[in-house]
């Protein structure tokens, strides 16, 4: 028996000691071989966000010509001025 089997268990008053599980060579290697396998995956599914993220990017760039340029209030443009009496006359 070896000390390293055992491990202290945070809050016990006492210092109660528990055993440790032993894992084999096999149960590890294939626990590995797992993450291996989720490793992978999630890097597929990053990239593959990744690549969506910028063509969506590419197309409201491509799309928009127009660009929010600040949040001040300002005097309406005759544009904004035709489209609020519209709306309104549709009403």
């Amino acid at each position: 028996m070896n000390i390293n089997d055992f491990v202290i268990l945070p809050g016990s008053k006492t210092g109660t000691s528990v055993r440790l599980k032993v894992k084999t060579v096999r149960e590890l290697q294939v626990e590995k071989a797992q993450l291996e396998a989720e490793n992978k995956e999630m890097e597929k599914k990053l990239r593959q966000l990744q690549s969506n993220m910028s063509r969506e990017k590419e197309e409201r760039r491509k799309s928009s010509a127009y660009r929010w340029k600040s949040g001040r209030a300002g005097p309406m443009t005759i544009q904004a001025r035709v489209l609020s009496q519209s709306k309104e006359n549709n009403k």
